[in-house]
């Protein structure tokens, strides 16, 4: 099996011409940053062999996740599992290629939470020590 190892720009070029981006990131992952493309699968990896079967056959697919070795792991699933090898392909880097080549990502908005200690000394007696 020789699944094609494809650069973040090779990738957005494959999308743009119609594949379809399979991201297997856990949704914490996508939920802090997602790739910014008009179609996407989030199928989380973990999940991934359960959930795969609704994928198109019909289409070139290009599987993604945070390094590319999940992805990868993927790709050779969908093979192994009679998706033609010459439509899979698997994104070499994940997510950090497609930020350092300067794709489009959407980030989550950062938001804090300070805790409030019961007293100013943070004793957590309720009164100053």
């Amino acid at each position: 099996m020789n699944i094609k190892e494809i650069t973040a720009k090779e990738a957005f070029g494959l999308i743009t011409e119609g594949a379809l981006l399979v991201d297997v990131r856990e949704k914490d992952e996508v939920l802090q940053t997602a790739f910014q493309v008009n179609e996407i699968e989030n199928i989380p990896y973990s999940t991934f062999d359960d959930n795969y079967s609704n994928l198109p056959q019909n289409r070139k697919i290009v599987l993604a996740c945070h390094m590319g070795m999940r992805s990868l792991r993927a790709a050779q699933f969908l093979v192994i599992q009679g998706w033609d090898e010459a439509k899979i392909y698997n994104m070499d880097g994940g997510m950090e290629a497609w930020k350092k080549a300067g794709l489009s990502v959407k980030s989550a908005p950062r938001t804090f939470s300070f805790a409030k200690p019961e007293s100013s000394c943070g004793c957590g007696s309720g009164g100053c020590c």
